[in-house]
């Protein structure tokens, strides 16, 4: 029983993982929109919480490294939004 569990707690983490990794290849590719950055976060903070991480420093470094970058472009795609918004205020 206990290794049914590790082995699904290692399976959330691998889809976890690789759902990650496809939604930054879509931002890469050219979707470069807030909620899908903002998904990326979402998903890098359940990896970084995720059990069979705990004792993994290396894994747990790379994601929080992730974490803040995305963190930062989730920030720079939301105030270049707010700003192009305001923009057009002014102009209509």
């Amino acid at each position: 029983m206990r290794n049914q569990q590790n082995l699904t707690k290692r399976d959330d983490l691998i889809q976890l993982h690789a759902s990650t990794c496809y939604a930054m290849t879509q931002f890469i590719n050219g979707r470069h929109c807030p909620k899908l950055a903002h998904f990326i976060v979402q998903r890098l903070s359940l990896l970084l919480s995720h059990p069979e991480l705990t004792l993994v420093t290396s894994s747990r470094e790379m994601y929080q490294q992730l974490l803040e970058h995305w963190q930062l472009v989730t920030k720079q795609l939301l105030e270049q939004k707010n700003s192009v918004a305001l923009e057009s205020k002014h102009y209509h």
